[in-house]
């Protein structure tokens, strides 16, 4: 049954200068402790972002106790006593209206630890959050690769596309690029690949997740990477150049697929991401590409509101893991002043052995399914209503 264990930041990460941040993607790293990568990181609030406060995104923390599921414990920040932004670049224009050549924010997608010793970190560069502009969450201008070679991932540059005269190495908002501006990496033990699952920006309604890989050793040659894709003929493969086919899609129409987390527990591929209305869920497979299991719903919108951002701590395992759930609730009349803006950890169970497609199930079949497979504690009223009122094309609230 999920349960919510602790709150991760506010107190718990003021003595490393921040009481304010969300997202803590974690990433296990080959000297044996893990890397949490935070986004938008304030002293106080994000209300005053216009107020000096000393906005960073992102930040670092380390953490290296195993009894996780007695709660996460942050051991010292990267960057010294306070957590420093991570990689050299300025916050530019405004929320609706970023600037080249960063953006108005950096928002970490993801961190990696290759075999040789380097760090490699994805960003999202932020050019609105306009919600006319954008579906109702954000554009980007392009998804960022850095490097670091510091043994413990203190000092980070860009990357360089060796192919490109040494320009940035970015997945650029455009062609088969633009599905991997959202993107979580991961790489399976004796395999050279990284494997890249995907969004466009934002959380497009109706919108997919897609996979490229890379070899390990040639992430900075841009014309080595390889996309999954099902051609006309109907054949899945792997090709450079593309295109890509999505391996999973919304369940629920109308809905928009939220960032993404995957990683390797006992043997299985395990991504996390909120399935629009349905909320935080996971899914398995054998392999990156799938067949993936049903979605398991672990925490709703009911149980914890305005979620987003799952992650499963790598130091997991299937039927007791560990999951960091970002939340930023506002006090619906005090002008829409933020009332909580942080991370949580949740126990969760992530074994489900089912594997069905629900895009052609009736309304009630679907939710029939989506409740079988839920955590034990969510409403399932909750997923009837969800249901019912997106298959209708109405509004569930």
């Amino acid at each position: 049954m999920t349960v919510c264990k602790k709150t991760l930041t506010g107190r718990e990460t003021a003595r490393f200068g921040f009481t304010a941040t969300d997202l803590g993607y974690v990433s296990p790293t080959n000297h044996g402790y893990a890397i949490a990568i935070f986004g938008d990181t304030f002293n106080d609030t994000p209300d005053l972002v216009w107020v000096p406060q000393n906005w960073r995104s992102p930040v670092g923390l380390r953490q290296s106790n195993t009894d996780i599921e007695n709660g996460i414990c942050w051991d010292n920040a990267i960057g010294g006593d306070i957590a420093r932004q991570m990689i050299p670049y300025r916050h530019a224009g405004t929320p609706r209206a970023g600037r080249l050549p960063d953006g108005f924010t950096n928002i970490p997608n993801d961190l990696i630890h290759l075999p040789d010793g380097r760090f490699i970190m994805t960003t999202a560069a932020v050019s609105s959050w306009d919600p006319a502009l954008t579906d109702g969450s954000w554009s980007t201008f392009h998804s960022r690769m850095w490097t670091s070679t510091d043994t413990h991932a203190e000092k980070w540059e860009r990357t360089w596309d060796i192919e490109g005269n040494h320009a940035n190495m970015d997945f650029p908002n455009s062609g088969e690029w633009r599905h991997f501006q959202n993107n979580t990496m991961l790489k399976l033990p004796d395999e050279p690949w990284i494997y890249i699952h995907g969004t466009d920006e934002g959380r497009r309604p109706d919108g997919g997740i897609h996979l490229m890989r890379v070899h390990w050793e040639s992430m900075w040659n841009r014309s080595t990477y390889e996309f999954w894709g099902c051609d006309s003929a109907g054949e899945w493969a792997w090709r450079r150049g593309g295109h890509t086919t999505p391996v999973l899609m919304p369940t629920l129409p109308r809905n928009g697929i939220g960032e993404l987390s995957t990683q390797y527990i006992d043997s299985r591929v395990v991504m996390s991401y909120c399935d629009g209305q349905l909320g935080a869920v996971t899914r398995t497979a054998t392999r990156p590409e799938g067949e993936w299991t049903v979605p398991r719903i672990q925490v709703s919108p009911a149980e914890a509101p305005s979620p987003y951002a799952p992650c499963i701590h790598p130091f997991s395992t299937l039927g007791r893991a560990q999951m960091l759930l970002s939340q930023w609730t506002k006090h619906p009349k005090k002008e829409n002043r933020t009332t909580f803006y942080g991370v949580k950890q949740w126990e969760v169970d992530l074994s489900c052995d089912a594997y069905l497609e629900t895009a052609s199930l009736s309304a009630s079949d679907l939710a029939a399914v989506l409740g079988e497979h839920a955590d034990p504690d969510v409403d399932r009223g909750y997923i009837d209503q969800v249901v019912s009122a997106t298959r209708s094309g109405s509004s569930p609230h």
